[in-house]
């Protein structure tokens, strides 16, 4: 009897240890995107709503890890939606990738699309889920994008290639904008 003492607590101890460590993995699984996200939204503050726009990565703006891509033009929208739904539109390249994508605030991506479906001109209108506001009565349902929270990040990518060089993309880039409409 005195032997399955220590055996005991082993067990308990390692049953505790276990629960622990399973309950810090789920813990930070949940928490680390949100914590990226309010650290995205910090650099962005005072660009709620607004288009920002990324220069093309090189050697002096790049970052250590091999993020962005250099071969893409990124813009972001910073999006807050407890007041307005969005209009966003603008003009999709014709012979070059280009995709707009939407994340919400935990960083899951909930919408994408790119030039294959989406041809010369884009307008999208970004809504709270479950919204029943007035502006969007008349707008066909496949140009609505229903956000699952009210912020989160849109994300445009264009492909530099020889029929879009890096200028002619950043006049469609600096062409994408974001409109305001009554809640």
């Amino acid at each position: 009897m005195a032997a399955t003492k220590p055996l005991i607590k082993k067990s308990i101890f390692a049953l505790v240890l276990v629960v622990i460590a399973v309950t810090f993995y789920y813990l930070t699984i949940w928490a680390v995107p949100y914590y990226v996200q309010n650290k995205f939204a910090e650099k962005s503050a005072g660009y709620v709503n607004t288009p920002r726009f990324g220069e093309q990565p090189n050697a002096e703006n790049s970052r250590v890890i091999p993020l962005p891509n250099p071969d893409f033009l990124y813009s972001t929208i910073n999006y807050d939606l407890k007041e307005n739904v969005l209009k966003i539109s603008g003009i999709v390249p014709d012979s070059t990738y280009w995709s707009i994508s939407a994340y919400q605030e935990n960083t899951t991506n909930f919408f994408v699309e790119n030039e294959e479906k989406v041809k010369a001109k884009f307008e999208y209108y970004l809504a709270p889920e479950g919204s029943t506001s007035e502006v969007l009565k008349n707008v066909p349902k496949e140009k609505i994008i229903y956000s699952p929270t009210t912020k989160g990040l849109i994300l445009f990518r264009y492909l530099v290639s020889k029929a879009y060089p890096v200028k002619k993309l950043e006049e469609l880039q600096h062409g994408v904008t974001v409109e305001k409409l009554a809640n």
